[in-house]
C-alpha cells in the first residue's frame, strides 16, 4: 500500500463541486441538451462561481476545510478541436494557487459528465480518438497548473454516465442500448488509463484515481433469486469498473449516497427504496451502514480510500446534520477496523444545478439564492466546521 504523504493533512476534510453545476456560462453538450428542452430547466449562470470563486474560497477557509474537490470544464478550456483557451487555464491556475495559500489541498477532477460540443458531435467517448483528445486536454492542464496540484480524479462516476446517457436516455446523448453502453464502459476504462499515464508523465509524484458511484445493493427479499439479482447489480455497477481500472488507481474514490434493492422480476432495474425508511428529497434511502459495507468491499484493494462525495438533497437542514454525522461515524469505525480512509468530501459545498433534476434539490452546506446569488451558510456548515476543528491533526478521526 502506498504511504500517505507526510506533507498532506492526515485526513482530508473537504467539500466537492463540479464546474457545470456551479460555474455558469457553459457551452457544452449539457447546455445544448438544456436549450433543446430535454432538460428540466437551463443551468444558465448556475451558482455564479466563475465570478464569485474568490469569496467562495474565503468561505471554505472560514469553515475550516483543508481540502476541496472541484472540476475543470473541458469545453471552457478546449472549445474547438485545435483551440485552447489560455485565459480559462489561467483562471483555474489562480484558483489552485489561492487554495494553496489558504492551506486547502486541491483535488482536481478532469472530467465531470460534460463534453465539449465538438467532442459530443463526433460520438463522445465512443469515438476511436477520444482518448487522444482527452489526453491532449490533460497535457494542457498539467502544463498550466500541474505544479500546483498533487491529487487528481480522471473521470467522475463512469457508470452513472453510461446508465443515464446510454441506457436510460435521461442525459445527453439520450441514447438507449446495451451494446453501446458496454462498449462505452470499455472505452472509459481506456480513457482513464490514458489520462492516468498522461498525468504521471508530467508529474510522477501525483496521486491519480477515479470517483466511483457505489450503491449498497441488498436483496428485496432473502430469496436466492433476489440475492442473485442484488449480487449481479453489485458486480455490474460497483465492482466491475473498479477492477478494470484498479492497476491505474493510486487511491480508490468512493461516491456514496444510498441503498437500493435487487428484485428478480425487475432485472437490472433496482428498487430505489422501501416503505417506512427515511429518504432524501430525491427519494434516496438514508442508509449510513451502506457506506461501511462499500468501504469494506473496496478495502480488499489495499489502497488509500477517499470518500469523494457523500451528501443529501433536503430542505431539512437538521436532517442534513444527522446524515453528515451518521456517515462520518461510519468512517470513524472503518478506520478503527483498519481501512485506510484518508478523506471525506461532502457533496456539496454550494446548492447547485443538479443535472436532470434542475435547481430544486438542495445539497449545499451553503444555501444559494439563485435570484441574487447570495450565499448563506446553513447550520450543517457550522456542524461540519465543529467536527473538523475538533479533529485537527487527528487520524483516526473522532466524531462526537
Amino acid at each position: 500500500m502506498a504511504h500517505w504523504p507526510t506533507e498532506w493533512p492526515p485526513f482530508l476534510w473537504g467539500a466537492a463541486t463540479s464546474s457545470h453545476q456551479i460555474e455558469g456560462g457553459q457551452t457544452n453538450d449539457w447546455t445544448r441538451w438544456e436549450d433543446s428542452g430535454r432538460g428540466t430547466e437551463p443551468s444558465g449562470r448556475a451558482a455564479g462561481h466563475w465570478e464569485l470563486w474568490e469569496s467562495d474560497f474565503e468561505l471554505m477557509s472560514r469553515l475550516g476545510l483543508n481540502s476541496y474537490r472541484f472540476s475543470l470544464e473541458w469545453s471552457r478550456i478546449n472549445p474547438q478541436p485545435d483551440v485552447f483557451d489560455h485565459h480559462a487555464l489561467a483562471r483555474y491556475r489562480q484558483m489552485a494557487e489561492r487554495l494553496r495559500t489558504l492551506h486547502i489541498t486541491p483535488l482536481l477532477t478532469l472530467h465531470h459528465f460534460t463534453l465539449p460540443q465538438w467532442v459530443a458531435d463526433r460520438g463522445g467517448f465512443l469515438h476511436p480518438d477520444a482518448a487522444r483528445w482527452f489526453t491532449r486536454y490533460v497535457d494542457q492542464v498539467m502544463d498550466a497548473l500541474g505544479d500546483q496540484i498533487d491529487l487528481y480524479v480522471t473521470i467522475n462516476e463512469p457508470l452513472v454516465l453510461v446508465v443515464m446517457g446510454y441506457l436510460m436516455g435521461l442525459w445527453p446523448p439520450g441514447a438507449h442500448g446495451f451494446r453501446r453502453a458496454f462498449a462505452l464502459i470499455r472505452r472509459l476504462a481506456e480513457v482513464h488509463r490514458a489520462a492516468y499515464e498522461a498525468v504521471k508523465a508530467k508529474k510522477p509524484t501525483a496521486w491519480v484515481g477515479l470517483a466511483h458511484h457505489v450503491i449498497a445493493f441488498h436483496p428485496w427479499q432473502p430469496t436466492p433469486w433476489d440475492r442473485a439479482t442484488a449480487a449481479l447489480l453489485h458486480y455490474l455497477m460497483n465492482r466491475r469498473f473498479v477492477r478494470m481500472a484498479e492497476p491505474w488507481q493510486d487511491f480508490i474514490g468512493i461516491n456514496y449516497y444510498t441503498r437500493q434493492y435487487g428484485h428478480w422480476s425487475k432485472g437490472l432495474h433496482p428498487i430505489q427504496s422501501r416503505s417506512g425508511i427515511p429518504v432524501s428529497d430525491l427519494g434516496w434511502e438514508i442508509y449510513p451502514e451502506g457506506l461501511g459495507e462499500v468501504l469494506a468491499q473496496v478495502g480488499r484493494y489495499q489502497k488509500p480510500i477517499l470518500i469523494t462525495e457523500n451528501g443529501i438533497a433536503t430542505q431539512n437542514d437538521a436532517l442534513r446534520i444527522q446524515y453528515l454525522k451518521s456517515h462520518l461515524k461510519v468512517v470513524e469505525q472503518a478506520q478503527l477496523d483498519g481501512l485506510p480512509v484518508r478523506g471525506y468530501f461532502h457533496w456539496s459545498l454550494l446548492d447547485n444545478f443538479e443535472w436532470a433534476e434542475g435547481f430544486s434539490p438542495r445539497f449545499g452546506l451553503v444555501g444559494v439564492d439563485y435570484a441574487t446569488l447570495k450565499r448563506t451558510p446553513r447550520a450543517s456548515a457550522s456542524a461540519y466546521e465543529a467536527i473538523i476543528r475538533a479533529n485537527q491533526g487527528l487520524y483516526p478521526i473522532n466524531v462526537p
